[in-house]
């Protein structure tokens, strides 16, 4: 295949955590294409000096190698807005409202999804900002966005359902209603009961029916003690398996990649 054309269909994916970075390479047309690297953060220093040492190390990163880099921010700061707000003008004071302690250094980022009527309001440093943007024609995502976006592709016969997002002791939840967007939120904590306890608490809030709507459920091996706690509760509890969901390819046979990022990859 042309070197040119094979640059074009060629993307590399980022996801910045305080948990660590997981680097992907990815060429649509060559299921096999996939690299893929976790590199574990060191809390001493800066997100942003963490990445200039990561992009030293990851094998794949090259400058001006790719024509769509693609990030995942993942932090609980985010907020959603109406679409009759949508004023790029008021994004610093809509999420700064929302997060009084965002400091002057930090850059908000917006994610418009139509589809569901309303925009994603994030946060990353302006430093961590800047080095990103030099690898390449940059997008970037907030886990929600990506989340909505799987959901809207991969239609679920629920009218009314919960999905539950679990990621090293974070978890994301989203209310959905006829396929539109009714509540999104985090919780963090060291304790499966506590992600339980929250969850049911957000299904109580929703008005959802502990025997007749479903709650899908999906992350890392957290969900394996999380998931039989919740099925005392709500009897339509169903974990979701990525590699049922997405082609039989790579990236599949590799542990602990987040399921955002797979998303991400996959259903774009």
């Amino acid at each position: 295949m042309d070197k040119t054309l094979l640059q074009k269909n060629k993307t590399l994916s980022i996801r910045i955590s305080t948990n660590g970075f997981c680097f992907c390479s990815y060429t649509a047309t060559i299921p096999d294409s996939l690299q893929y690297y976790f590199y574990e953060v060191n809390d001493r220093i800066t997100l942003a000096a963490n990445l200039d040492e990561a992009l030293k190390e990851v094998p794949f990163t090259d400058e001006g190698d790719y024509e769509d880099v693609r990030i995942i921010i993942d932090s609980d700061k985010f907020t959603a807005i109406p679409e009759e707000y949508d004023d790029k003008e008021a994004y610093d004071s809509l999420f700064r409202s929302c997060f009084p302690q965002t400091t002057a250094t930090e850059r908000i980022i917006a994610n418009r999804l139509p589809a569901q009527g309303i925009t994603l309001l994030f946060s990353i440093e302006n430093i961590l900002f800047d080095r990103l943007c030099k690898l390449g024609n940059i997008t970037f995502y907030t886990p929600p966005s990506i989340i909505l976006g799987f959901l809207e592709k991969h239609s679920i016969d629920e009218s009314r359902y919960m999905f539950a997002y679990y990621n090293h002791k974070t978890l994301l939840l989203l209310s959905i209603t006829d396929g539109r967007l009714k509540l999104v939120n985090c919780f963090k904590s060291d304790d499966a009961h506590d992600h339980a306890f929250y969850t049911l608490s957000i299904w109580k809030e929703q008005e959802l029916l502990q025997e007749e709507n479903c709650l899908y459920i999906c992350g890392d091996k957290g969900v394996e003690e999380l998931s039989p706690i919740l099925k005392l509760f709500i009897r339509k509890t169903r974990r979701i398996n990525p590699n049922e969901l997405f082609r039989p390819h790579l990236l599949n046979r590799i542990s602990k990649i987040p399921f955002d990022l797979q998303a991400l990859l996959l259903c774009e």
